[in-house]
C-alpha cells in the first residue's frame, strides 16, 4: 500500500500552485465566478489543503494578484535597467497602458472594493501596495547607481507617482474609458527619470555615477533642510531636532541661519 510522504499542505510547492491557479482561474472567469473548488482543481489540490494555505476566497485573490504583479513589475524593471533611460520610460510605458491583461485590471478594482470592506484584506492589499513601492525603488536604484538616471524626484516619491498613474490607468481600461498614450506616458516617464549626462569614454562610467550620486545627495540634504526648518517652526529644540538628524545642534542652527540668510543679488 503506497502512502504520501509530505502531507499537501507541507509541499514547498502547493502555495505556489494555488497562486498560479487562482490567477488563471480568476483571469478565465472573473472573482465572482471563480469558485475555491475550481481553484483547488486546477492546482491539483484538495480544497481543504488550499484553506491551510489561505483563509478565503478574497485572500486569495489578493494575494495572486498582488503578488503576480509585483513579480511581473520586477522581473520587467530589473530586464529594463541596464538600458537607456529613454528606453526604460518607453518600457515602463508599455507596462503602464499597452496590451491590456485580461480581466486583472477588474479583479484589482475588485480587491479594492473589497479591502474597504474588510480591515484584514485591507491590511493584504496595503501590503501589496509596499512590495510595489519597493520593487520600483529596488530597481530604479540600480539605474541611479549605474549613472544612466538622475531622477527629478526622491525615489520614495517617485514610485508613489508612478504607481498612483498606475492606478488611474486600471481604472480607466476598468471603465472601458480611453487612455493616455503610450508616447505621453513615456515623454512624462522620461522627464521624471531625467537621463543622466552621458560618458561614453572608457573610464567614465564611474564618474556619471558620481554625479548621479551627488546630485542626489544634494537633494536629500535640500530635503532634510527644510525638515529641520519646519520642527523648529513647530517649536522643536535645537538638541532634540540634532538627535534626530544626527547632527549636532550648533550645525542645526547654521542651518537654519543659513536658510534664513538673504540671497545675494
Amino acid at each position: 500500500m503506497s502512502t504520501r510522504s509530505t502531507p499537501e499542505r507541507e509541499r514547498p510547492s502547493a502555495r505556489d500552485a494555488l497562486l498560479a491557479a487562482a490567477v488563471a482561474e480568476f483571469t478565465r472567469k472573473g472573482y465572482e465566478s471563480a469558485t475555491v473548488a475550481g481553484i483547488a482543481s486546477r492546482a491539483g489540490v484538495t480544497t481543504g489543503a488550499l484553506y491551510t494555505h489561505f483563509r478565503s476566497k478574497q485572500e486569495l485573490l489578493l494575494e495572486a494578484v498582488g503578488l503576480a504583479t509585483v513579480d511581473a513589475f520586477t522581473r520587467r524593471a530589473i530586464g529594463l535597467a541596464n538600458e537607456s533611460p529613454q528606453e526604460v520610460a518607453r518600457g515602463l510605458a508599455r507596462g503602464l497602458v499597452g496590451e491590456p491583461v485580461g480581466r486583472r485590471d477588474l479583479l484589482l478594482v475588485d480587491a479594492i472594493v473589497i479591502a474597504r470592506r474588510d480591515s484584514k484584506v485591507g491590511e493584504a492589499y496595503r501590503r501589496v501596495i509596499r512590495a510595489h513601492l519597493e520593487a520600483f525603488e529596488r530597481t530604479a536604484r540600480l539605474g541611479l547607481e549605474a549613472g544612466r538616471i538622475d531622477p527629478i524626484l526622491p525615489l520614495d516619491e517617485l514610485a508613489r507617482l508612478v504607481l498612483s498613474l498606475a492606478l488611474g490607468v486600471m481604472a480607466l481600461r476598468a471603465l472601458e474609458e480611453t487612455l493616455p498614450s503610450e508616447s505621453t506616458v513615456a515623454r512624462l516617464t522620461q522627464e521624471l527619470l531625467r537621463p543622466a549626462r552621458e560618458r561614453s569614454k572608457s573610464g567614465e562610467g564611474v564618474l556619471a555615477r558620481v554625479q548621479s550620486r551627488a546630485r542626489a545627495a544634494q537633494r536629500a540634504e535640500a530635503d532634510l533642510h527644510a525638515l529641520v526648518a519646519q520642527a523648529a517652526e513647530e517649536g522643536h529644540s535645537l538638541r532634540k531636532i540634532g538627535d534626530a538628524a544626527g547632527l549636532s545642534h550648533e550645525r542645526i542652527r547654521r542651518i537654519l541661519a543659513d536658510r534664513k540668510a538673504p540671497s545675494p543679488e
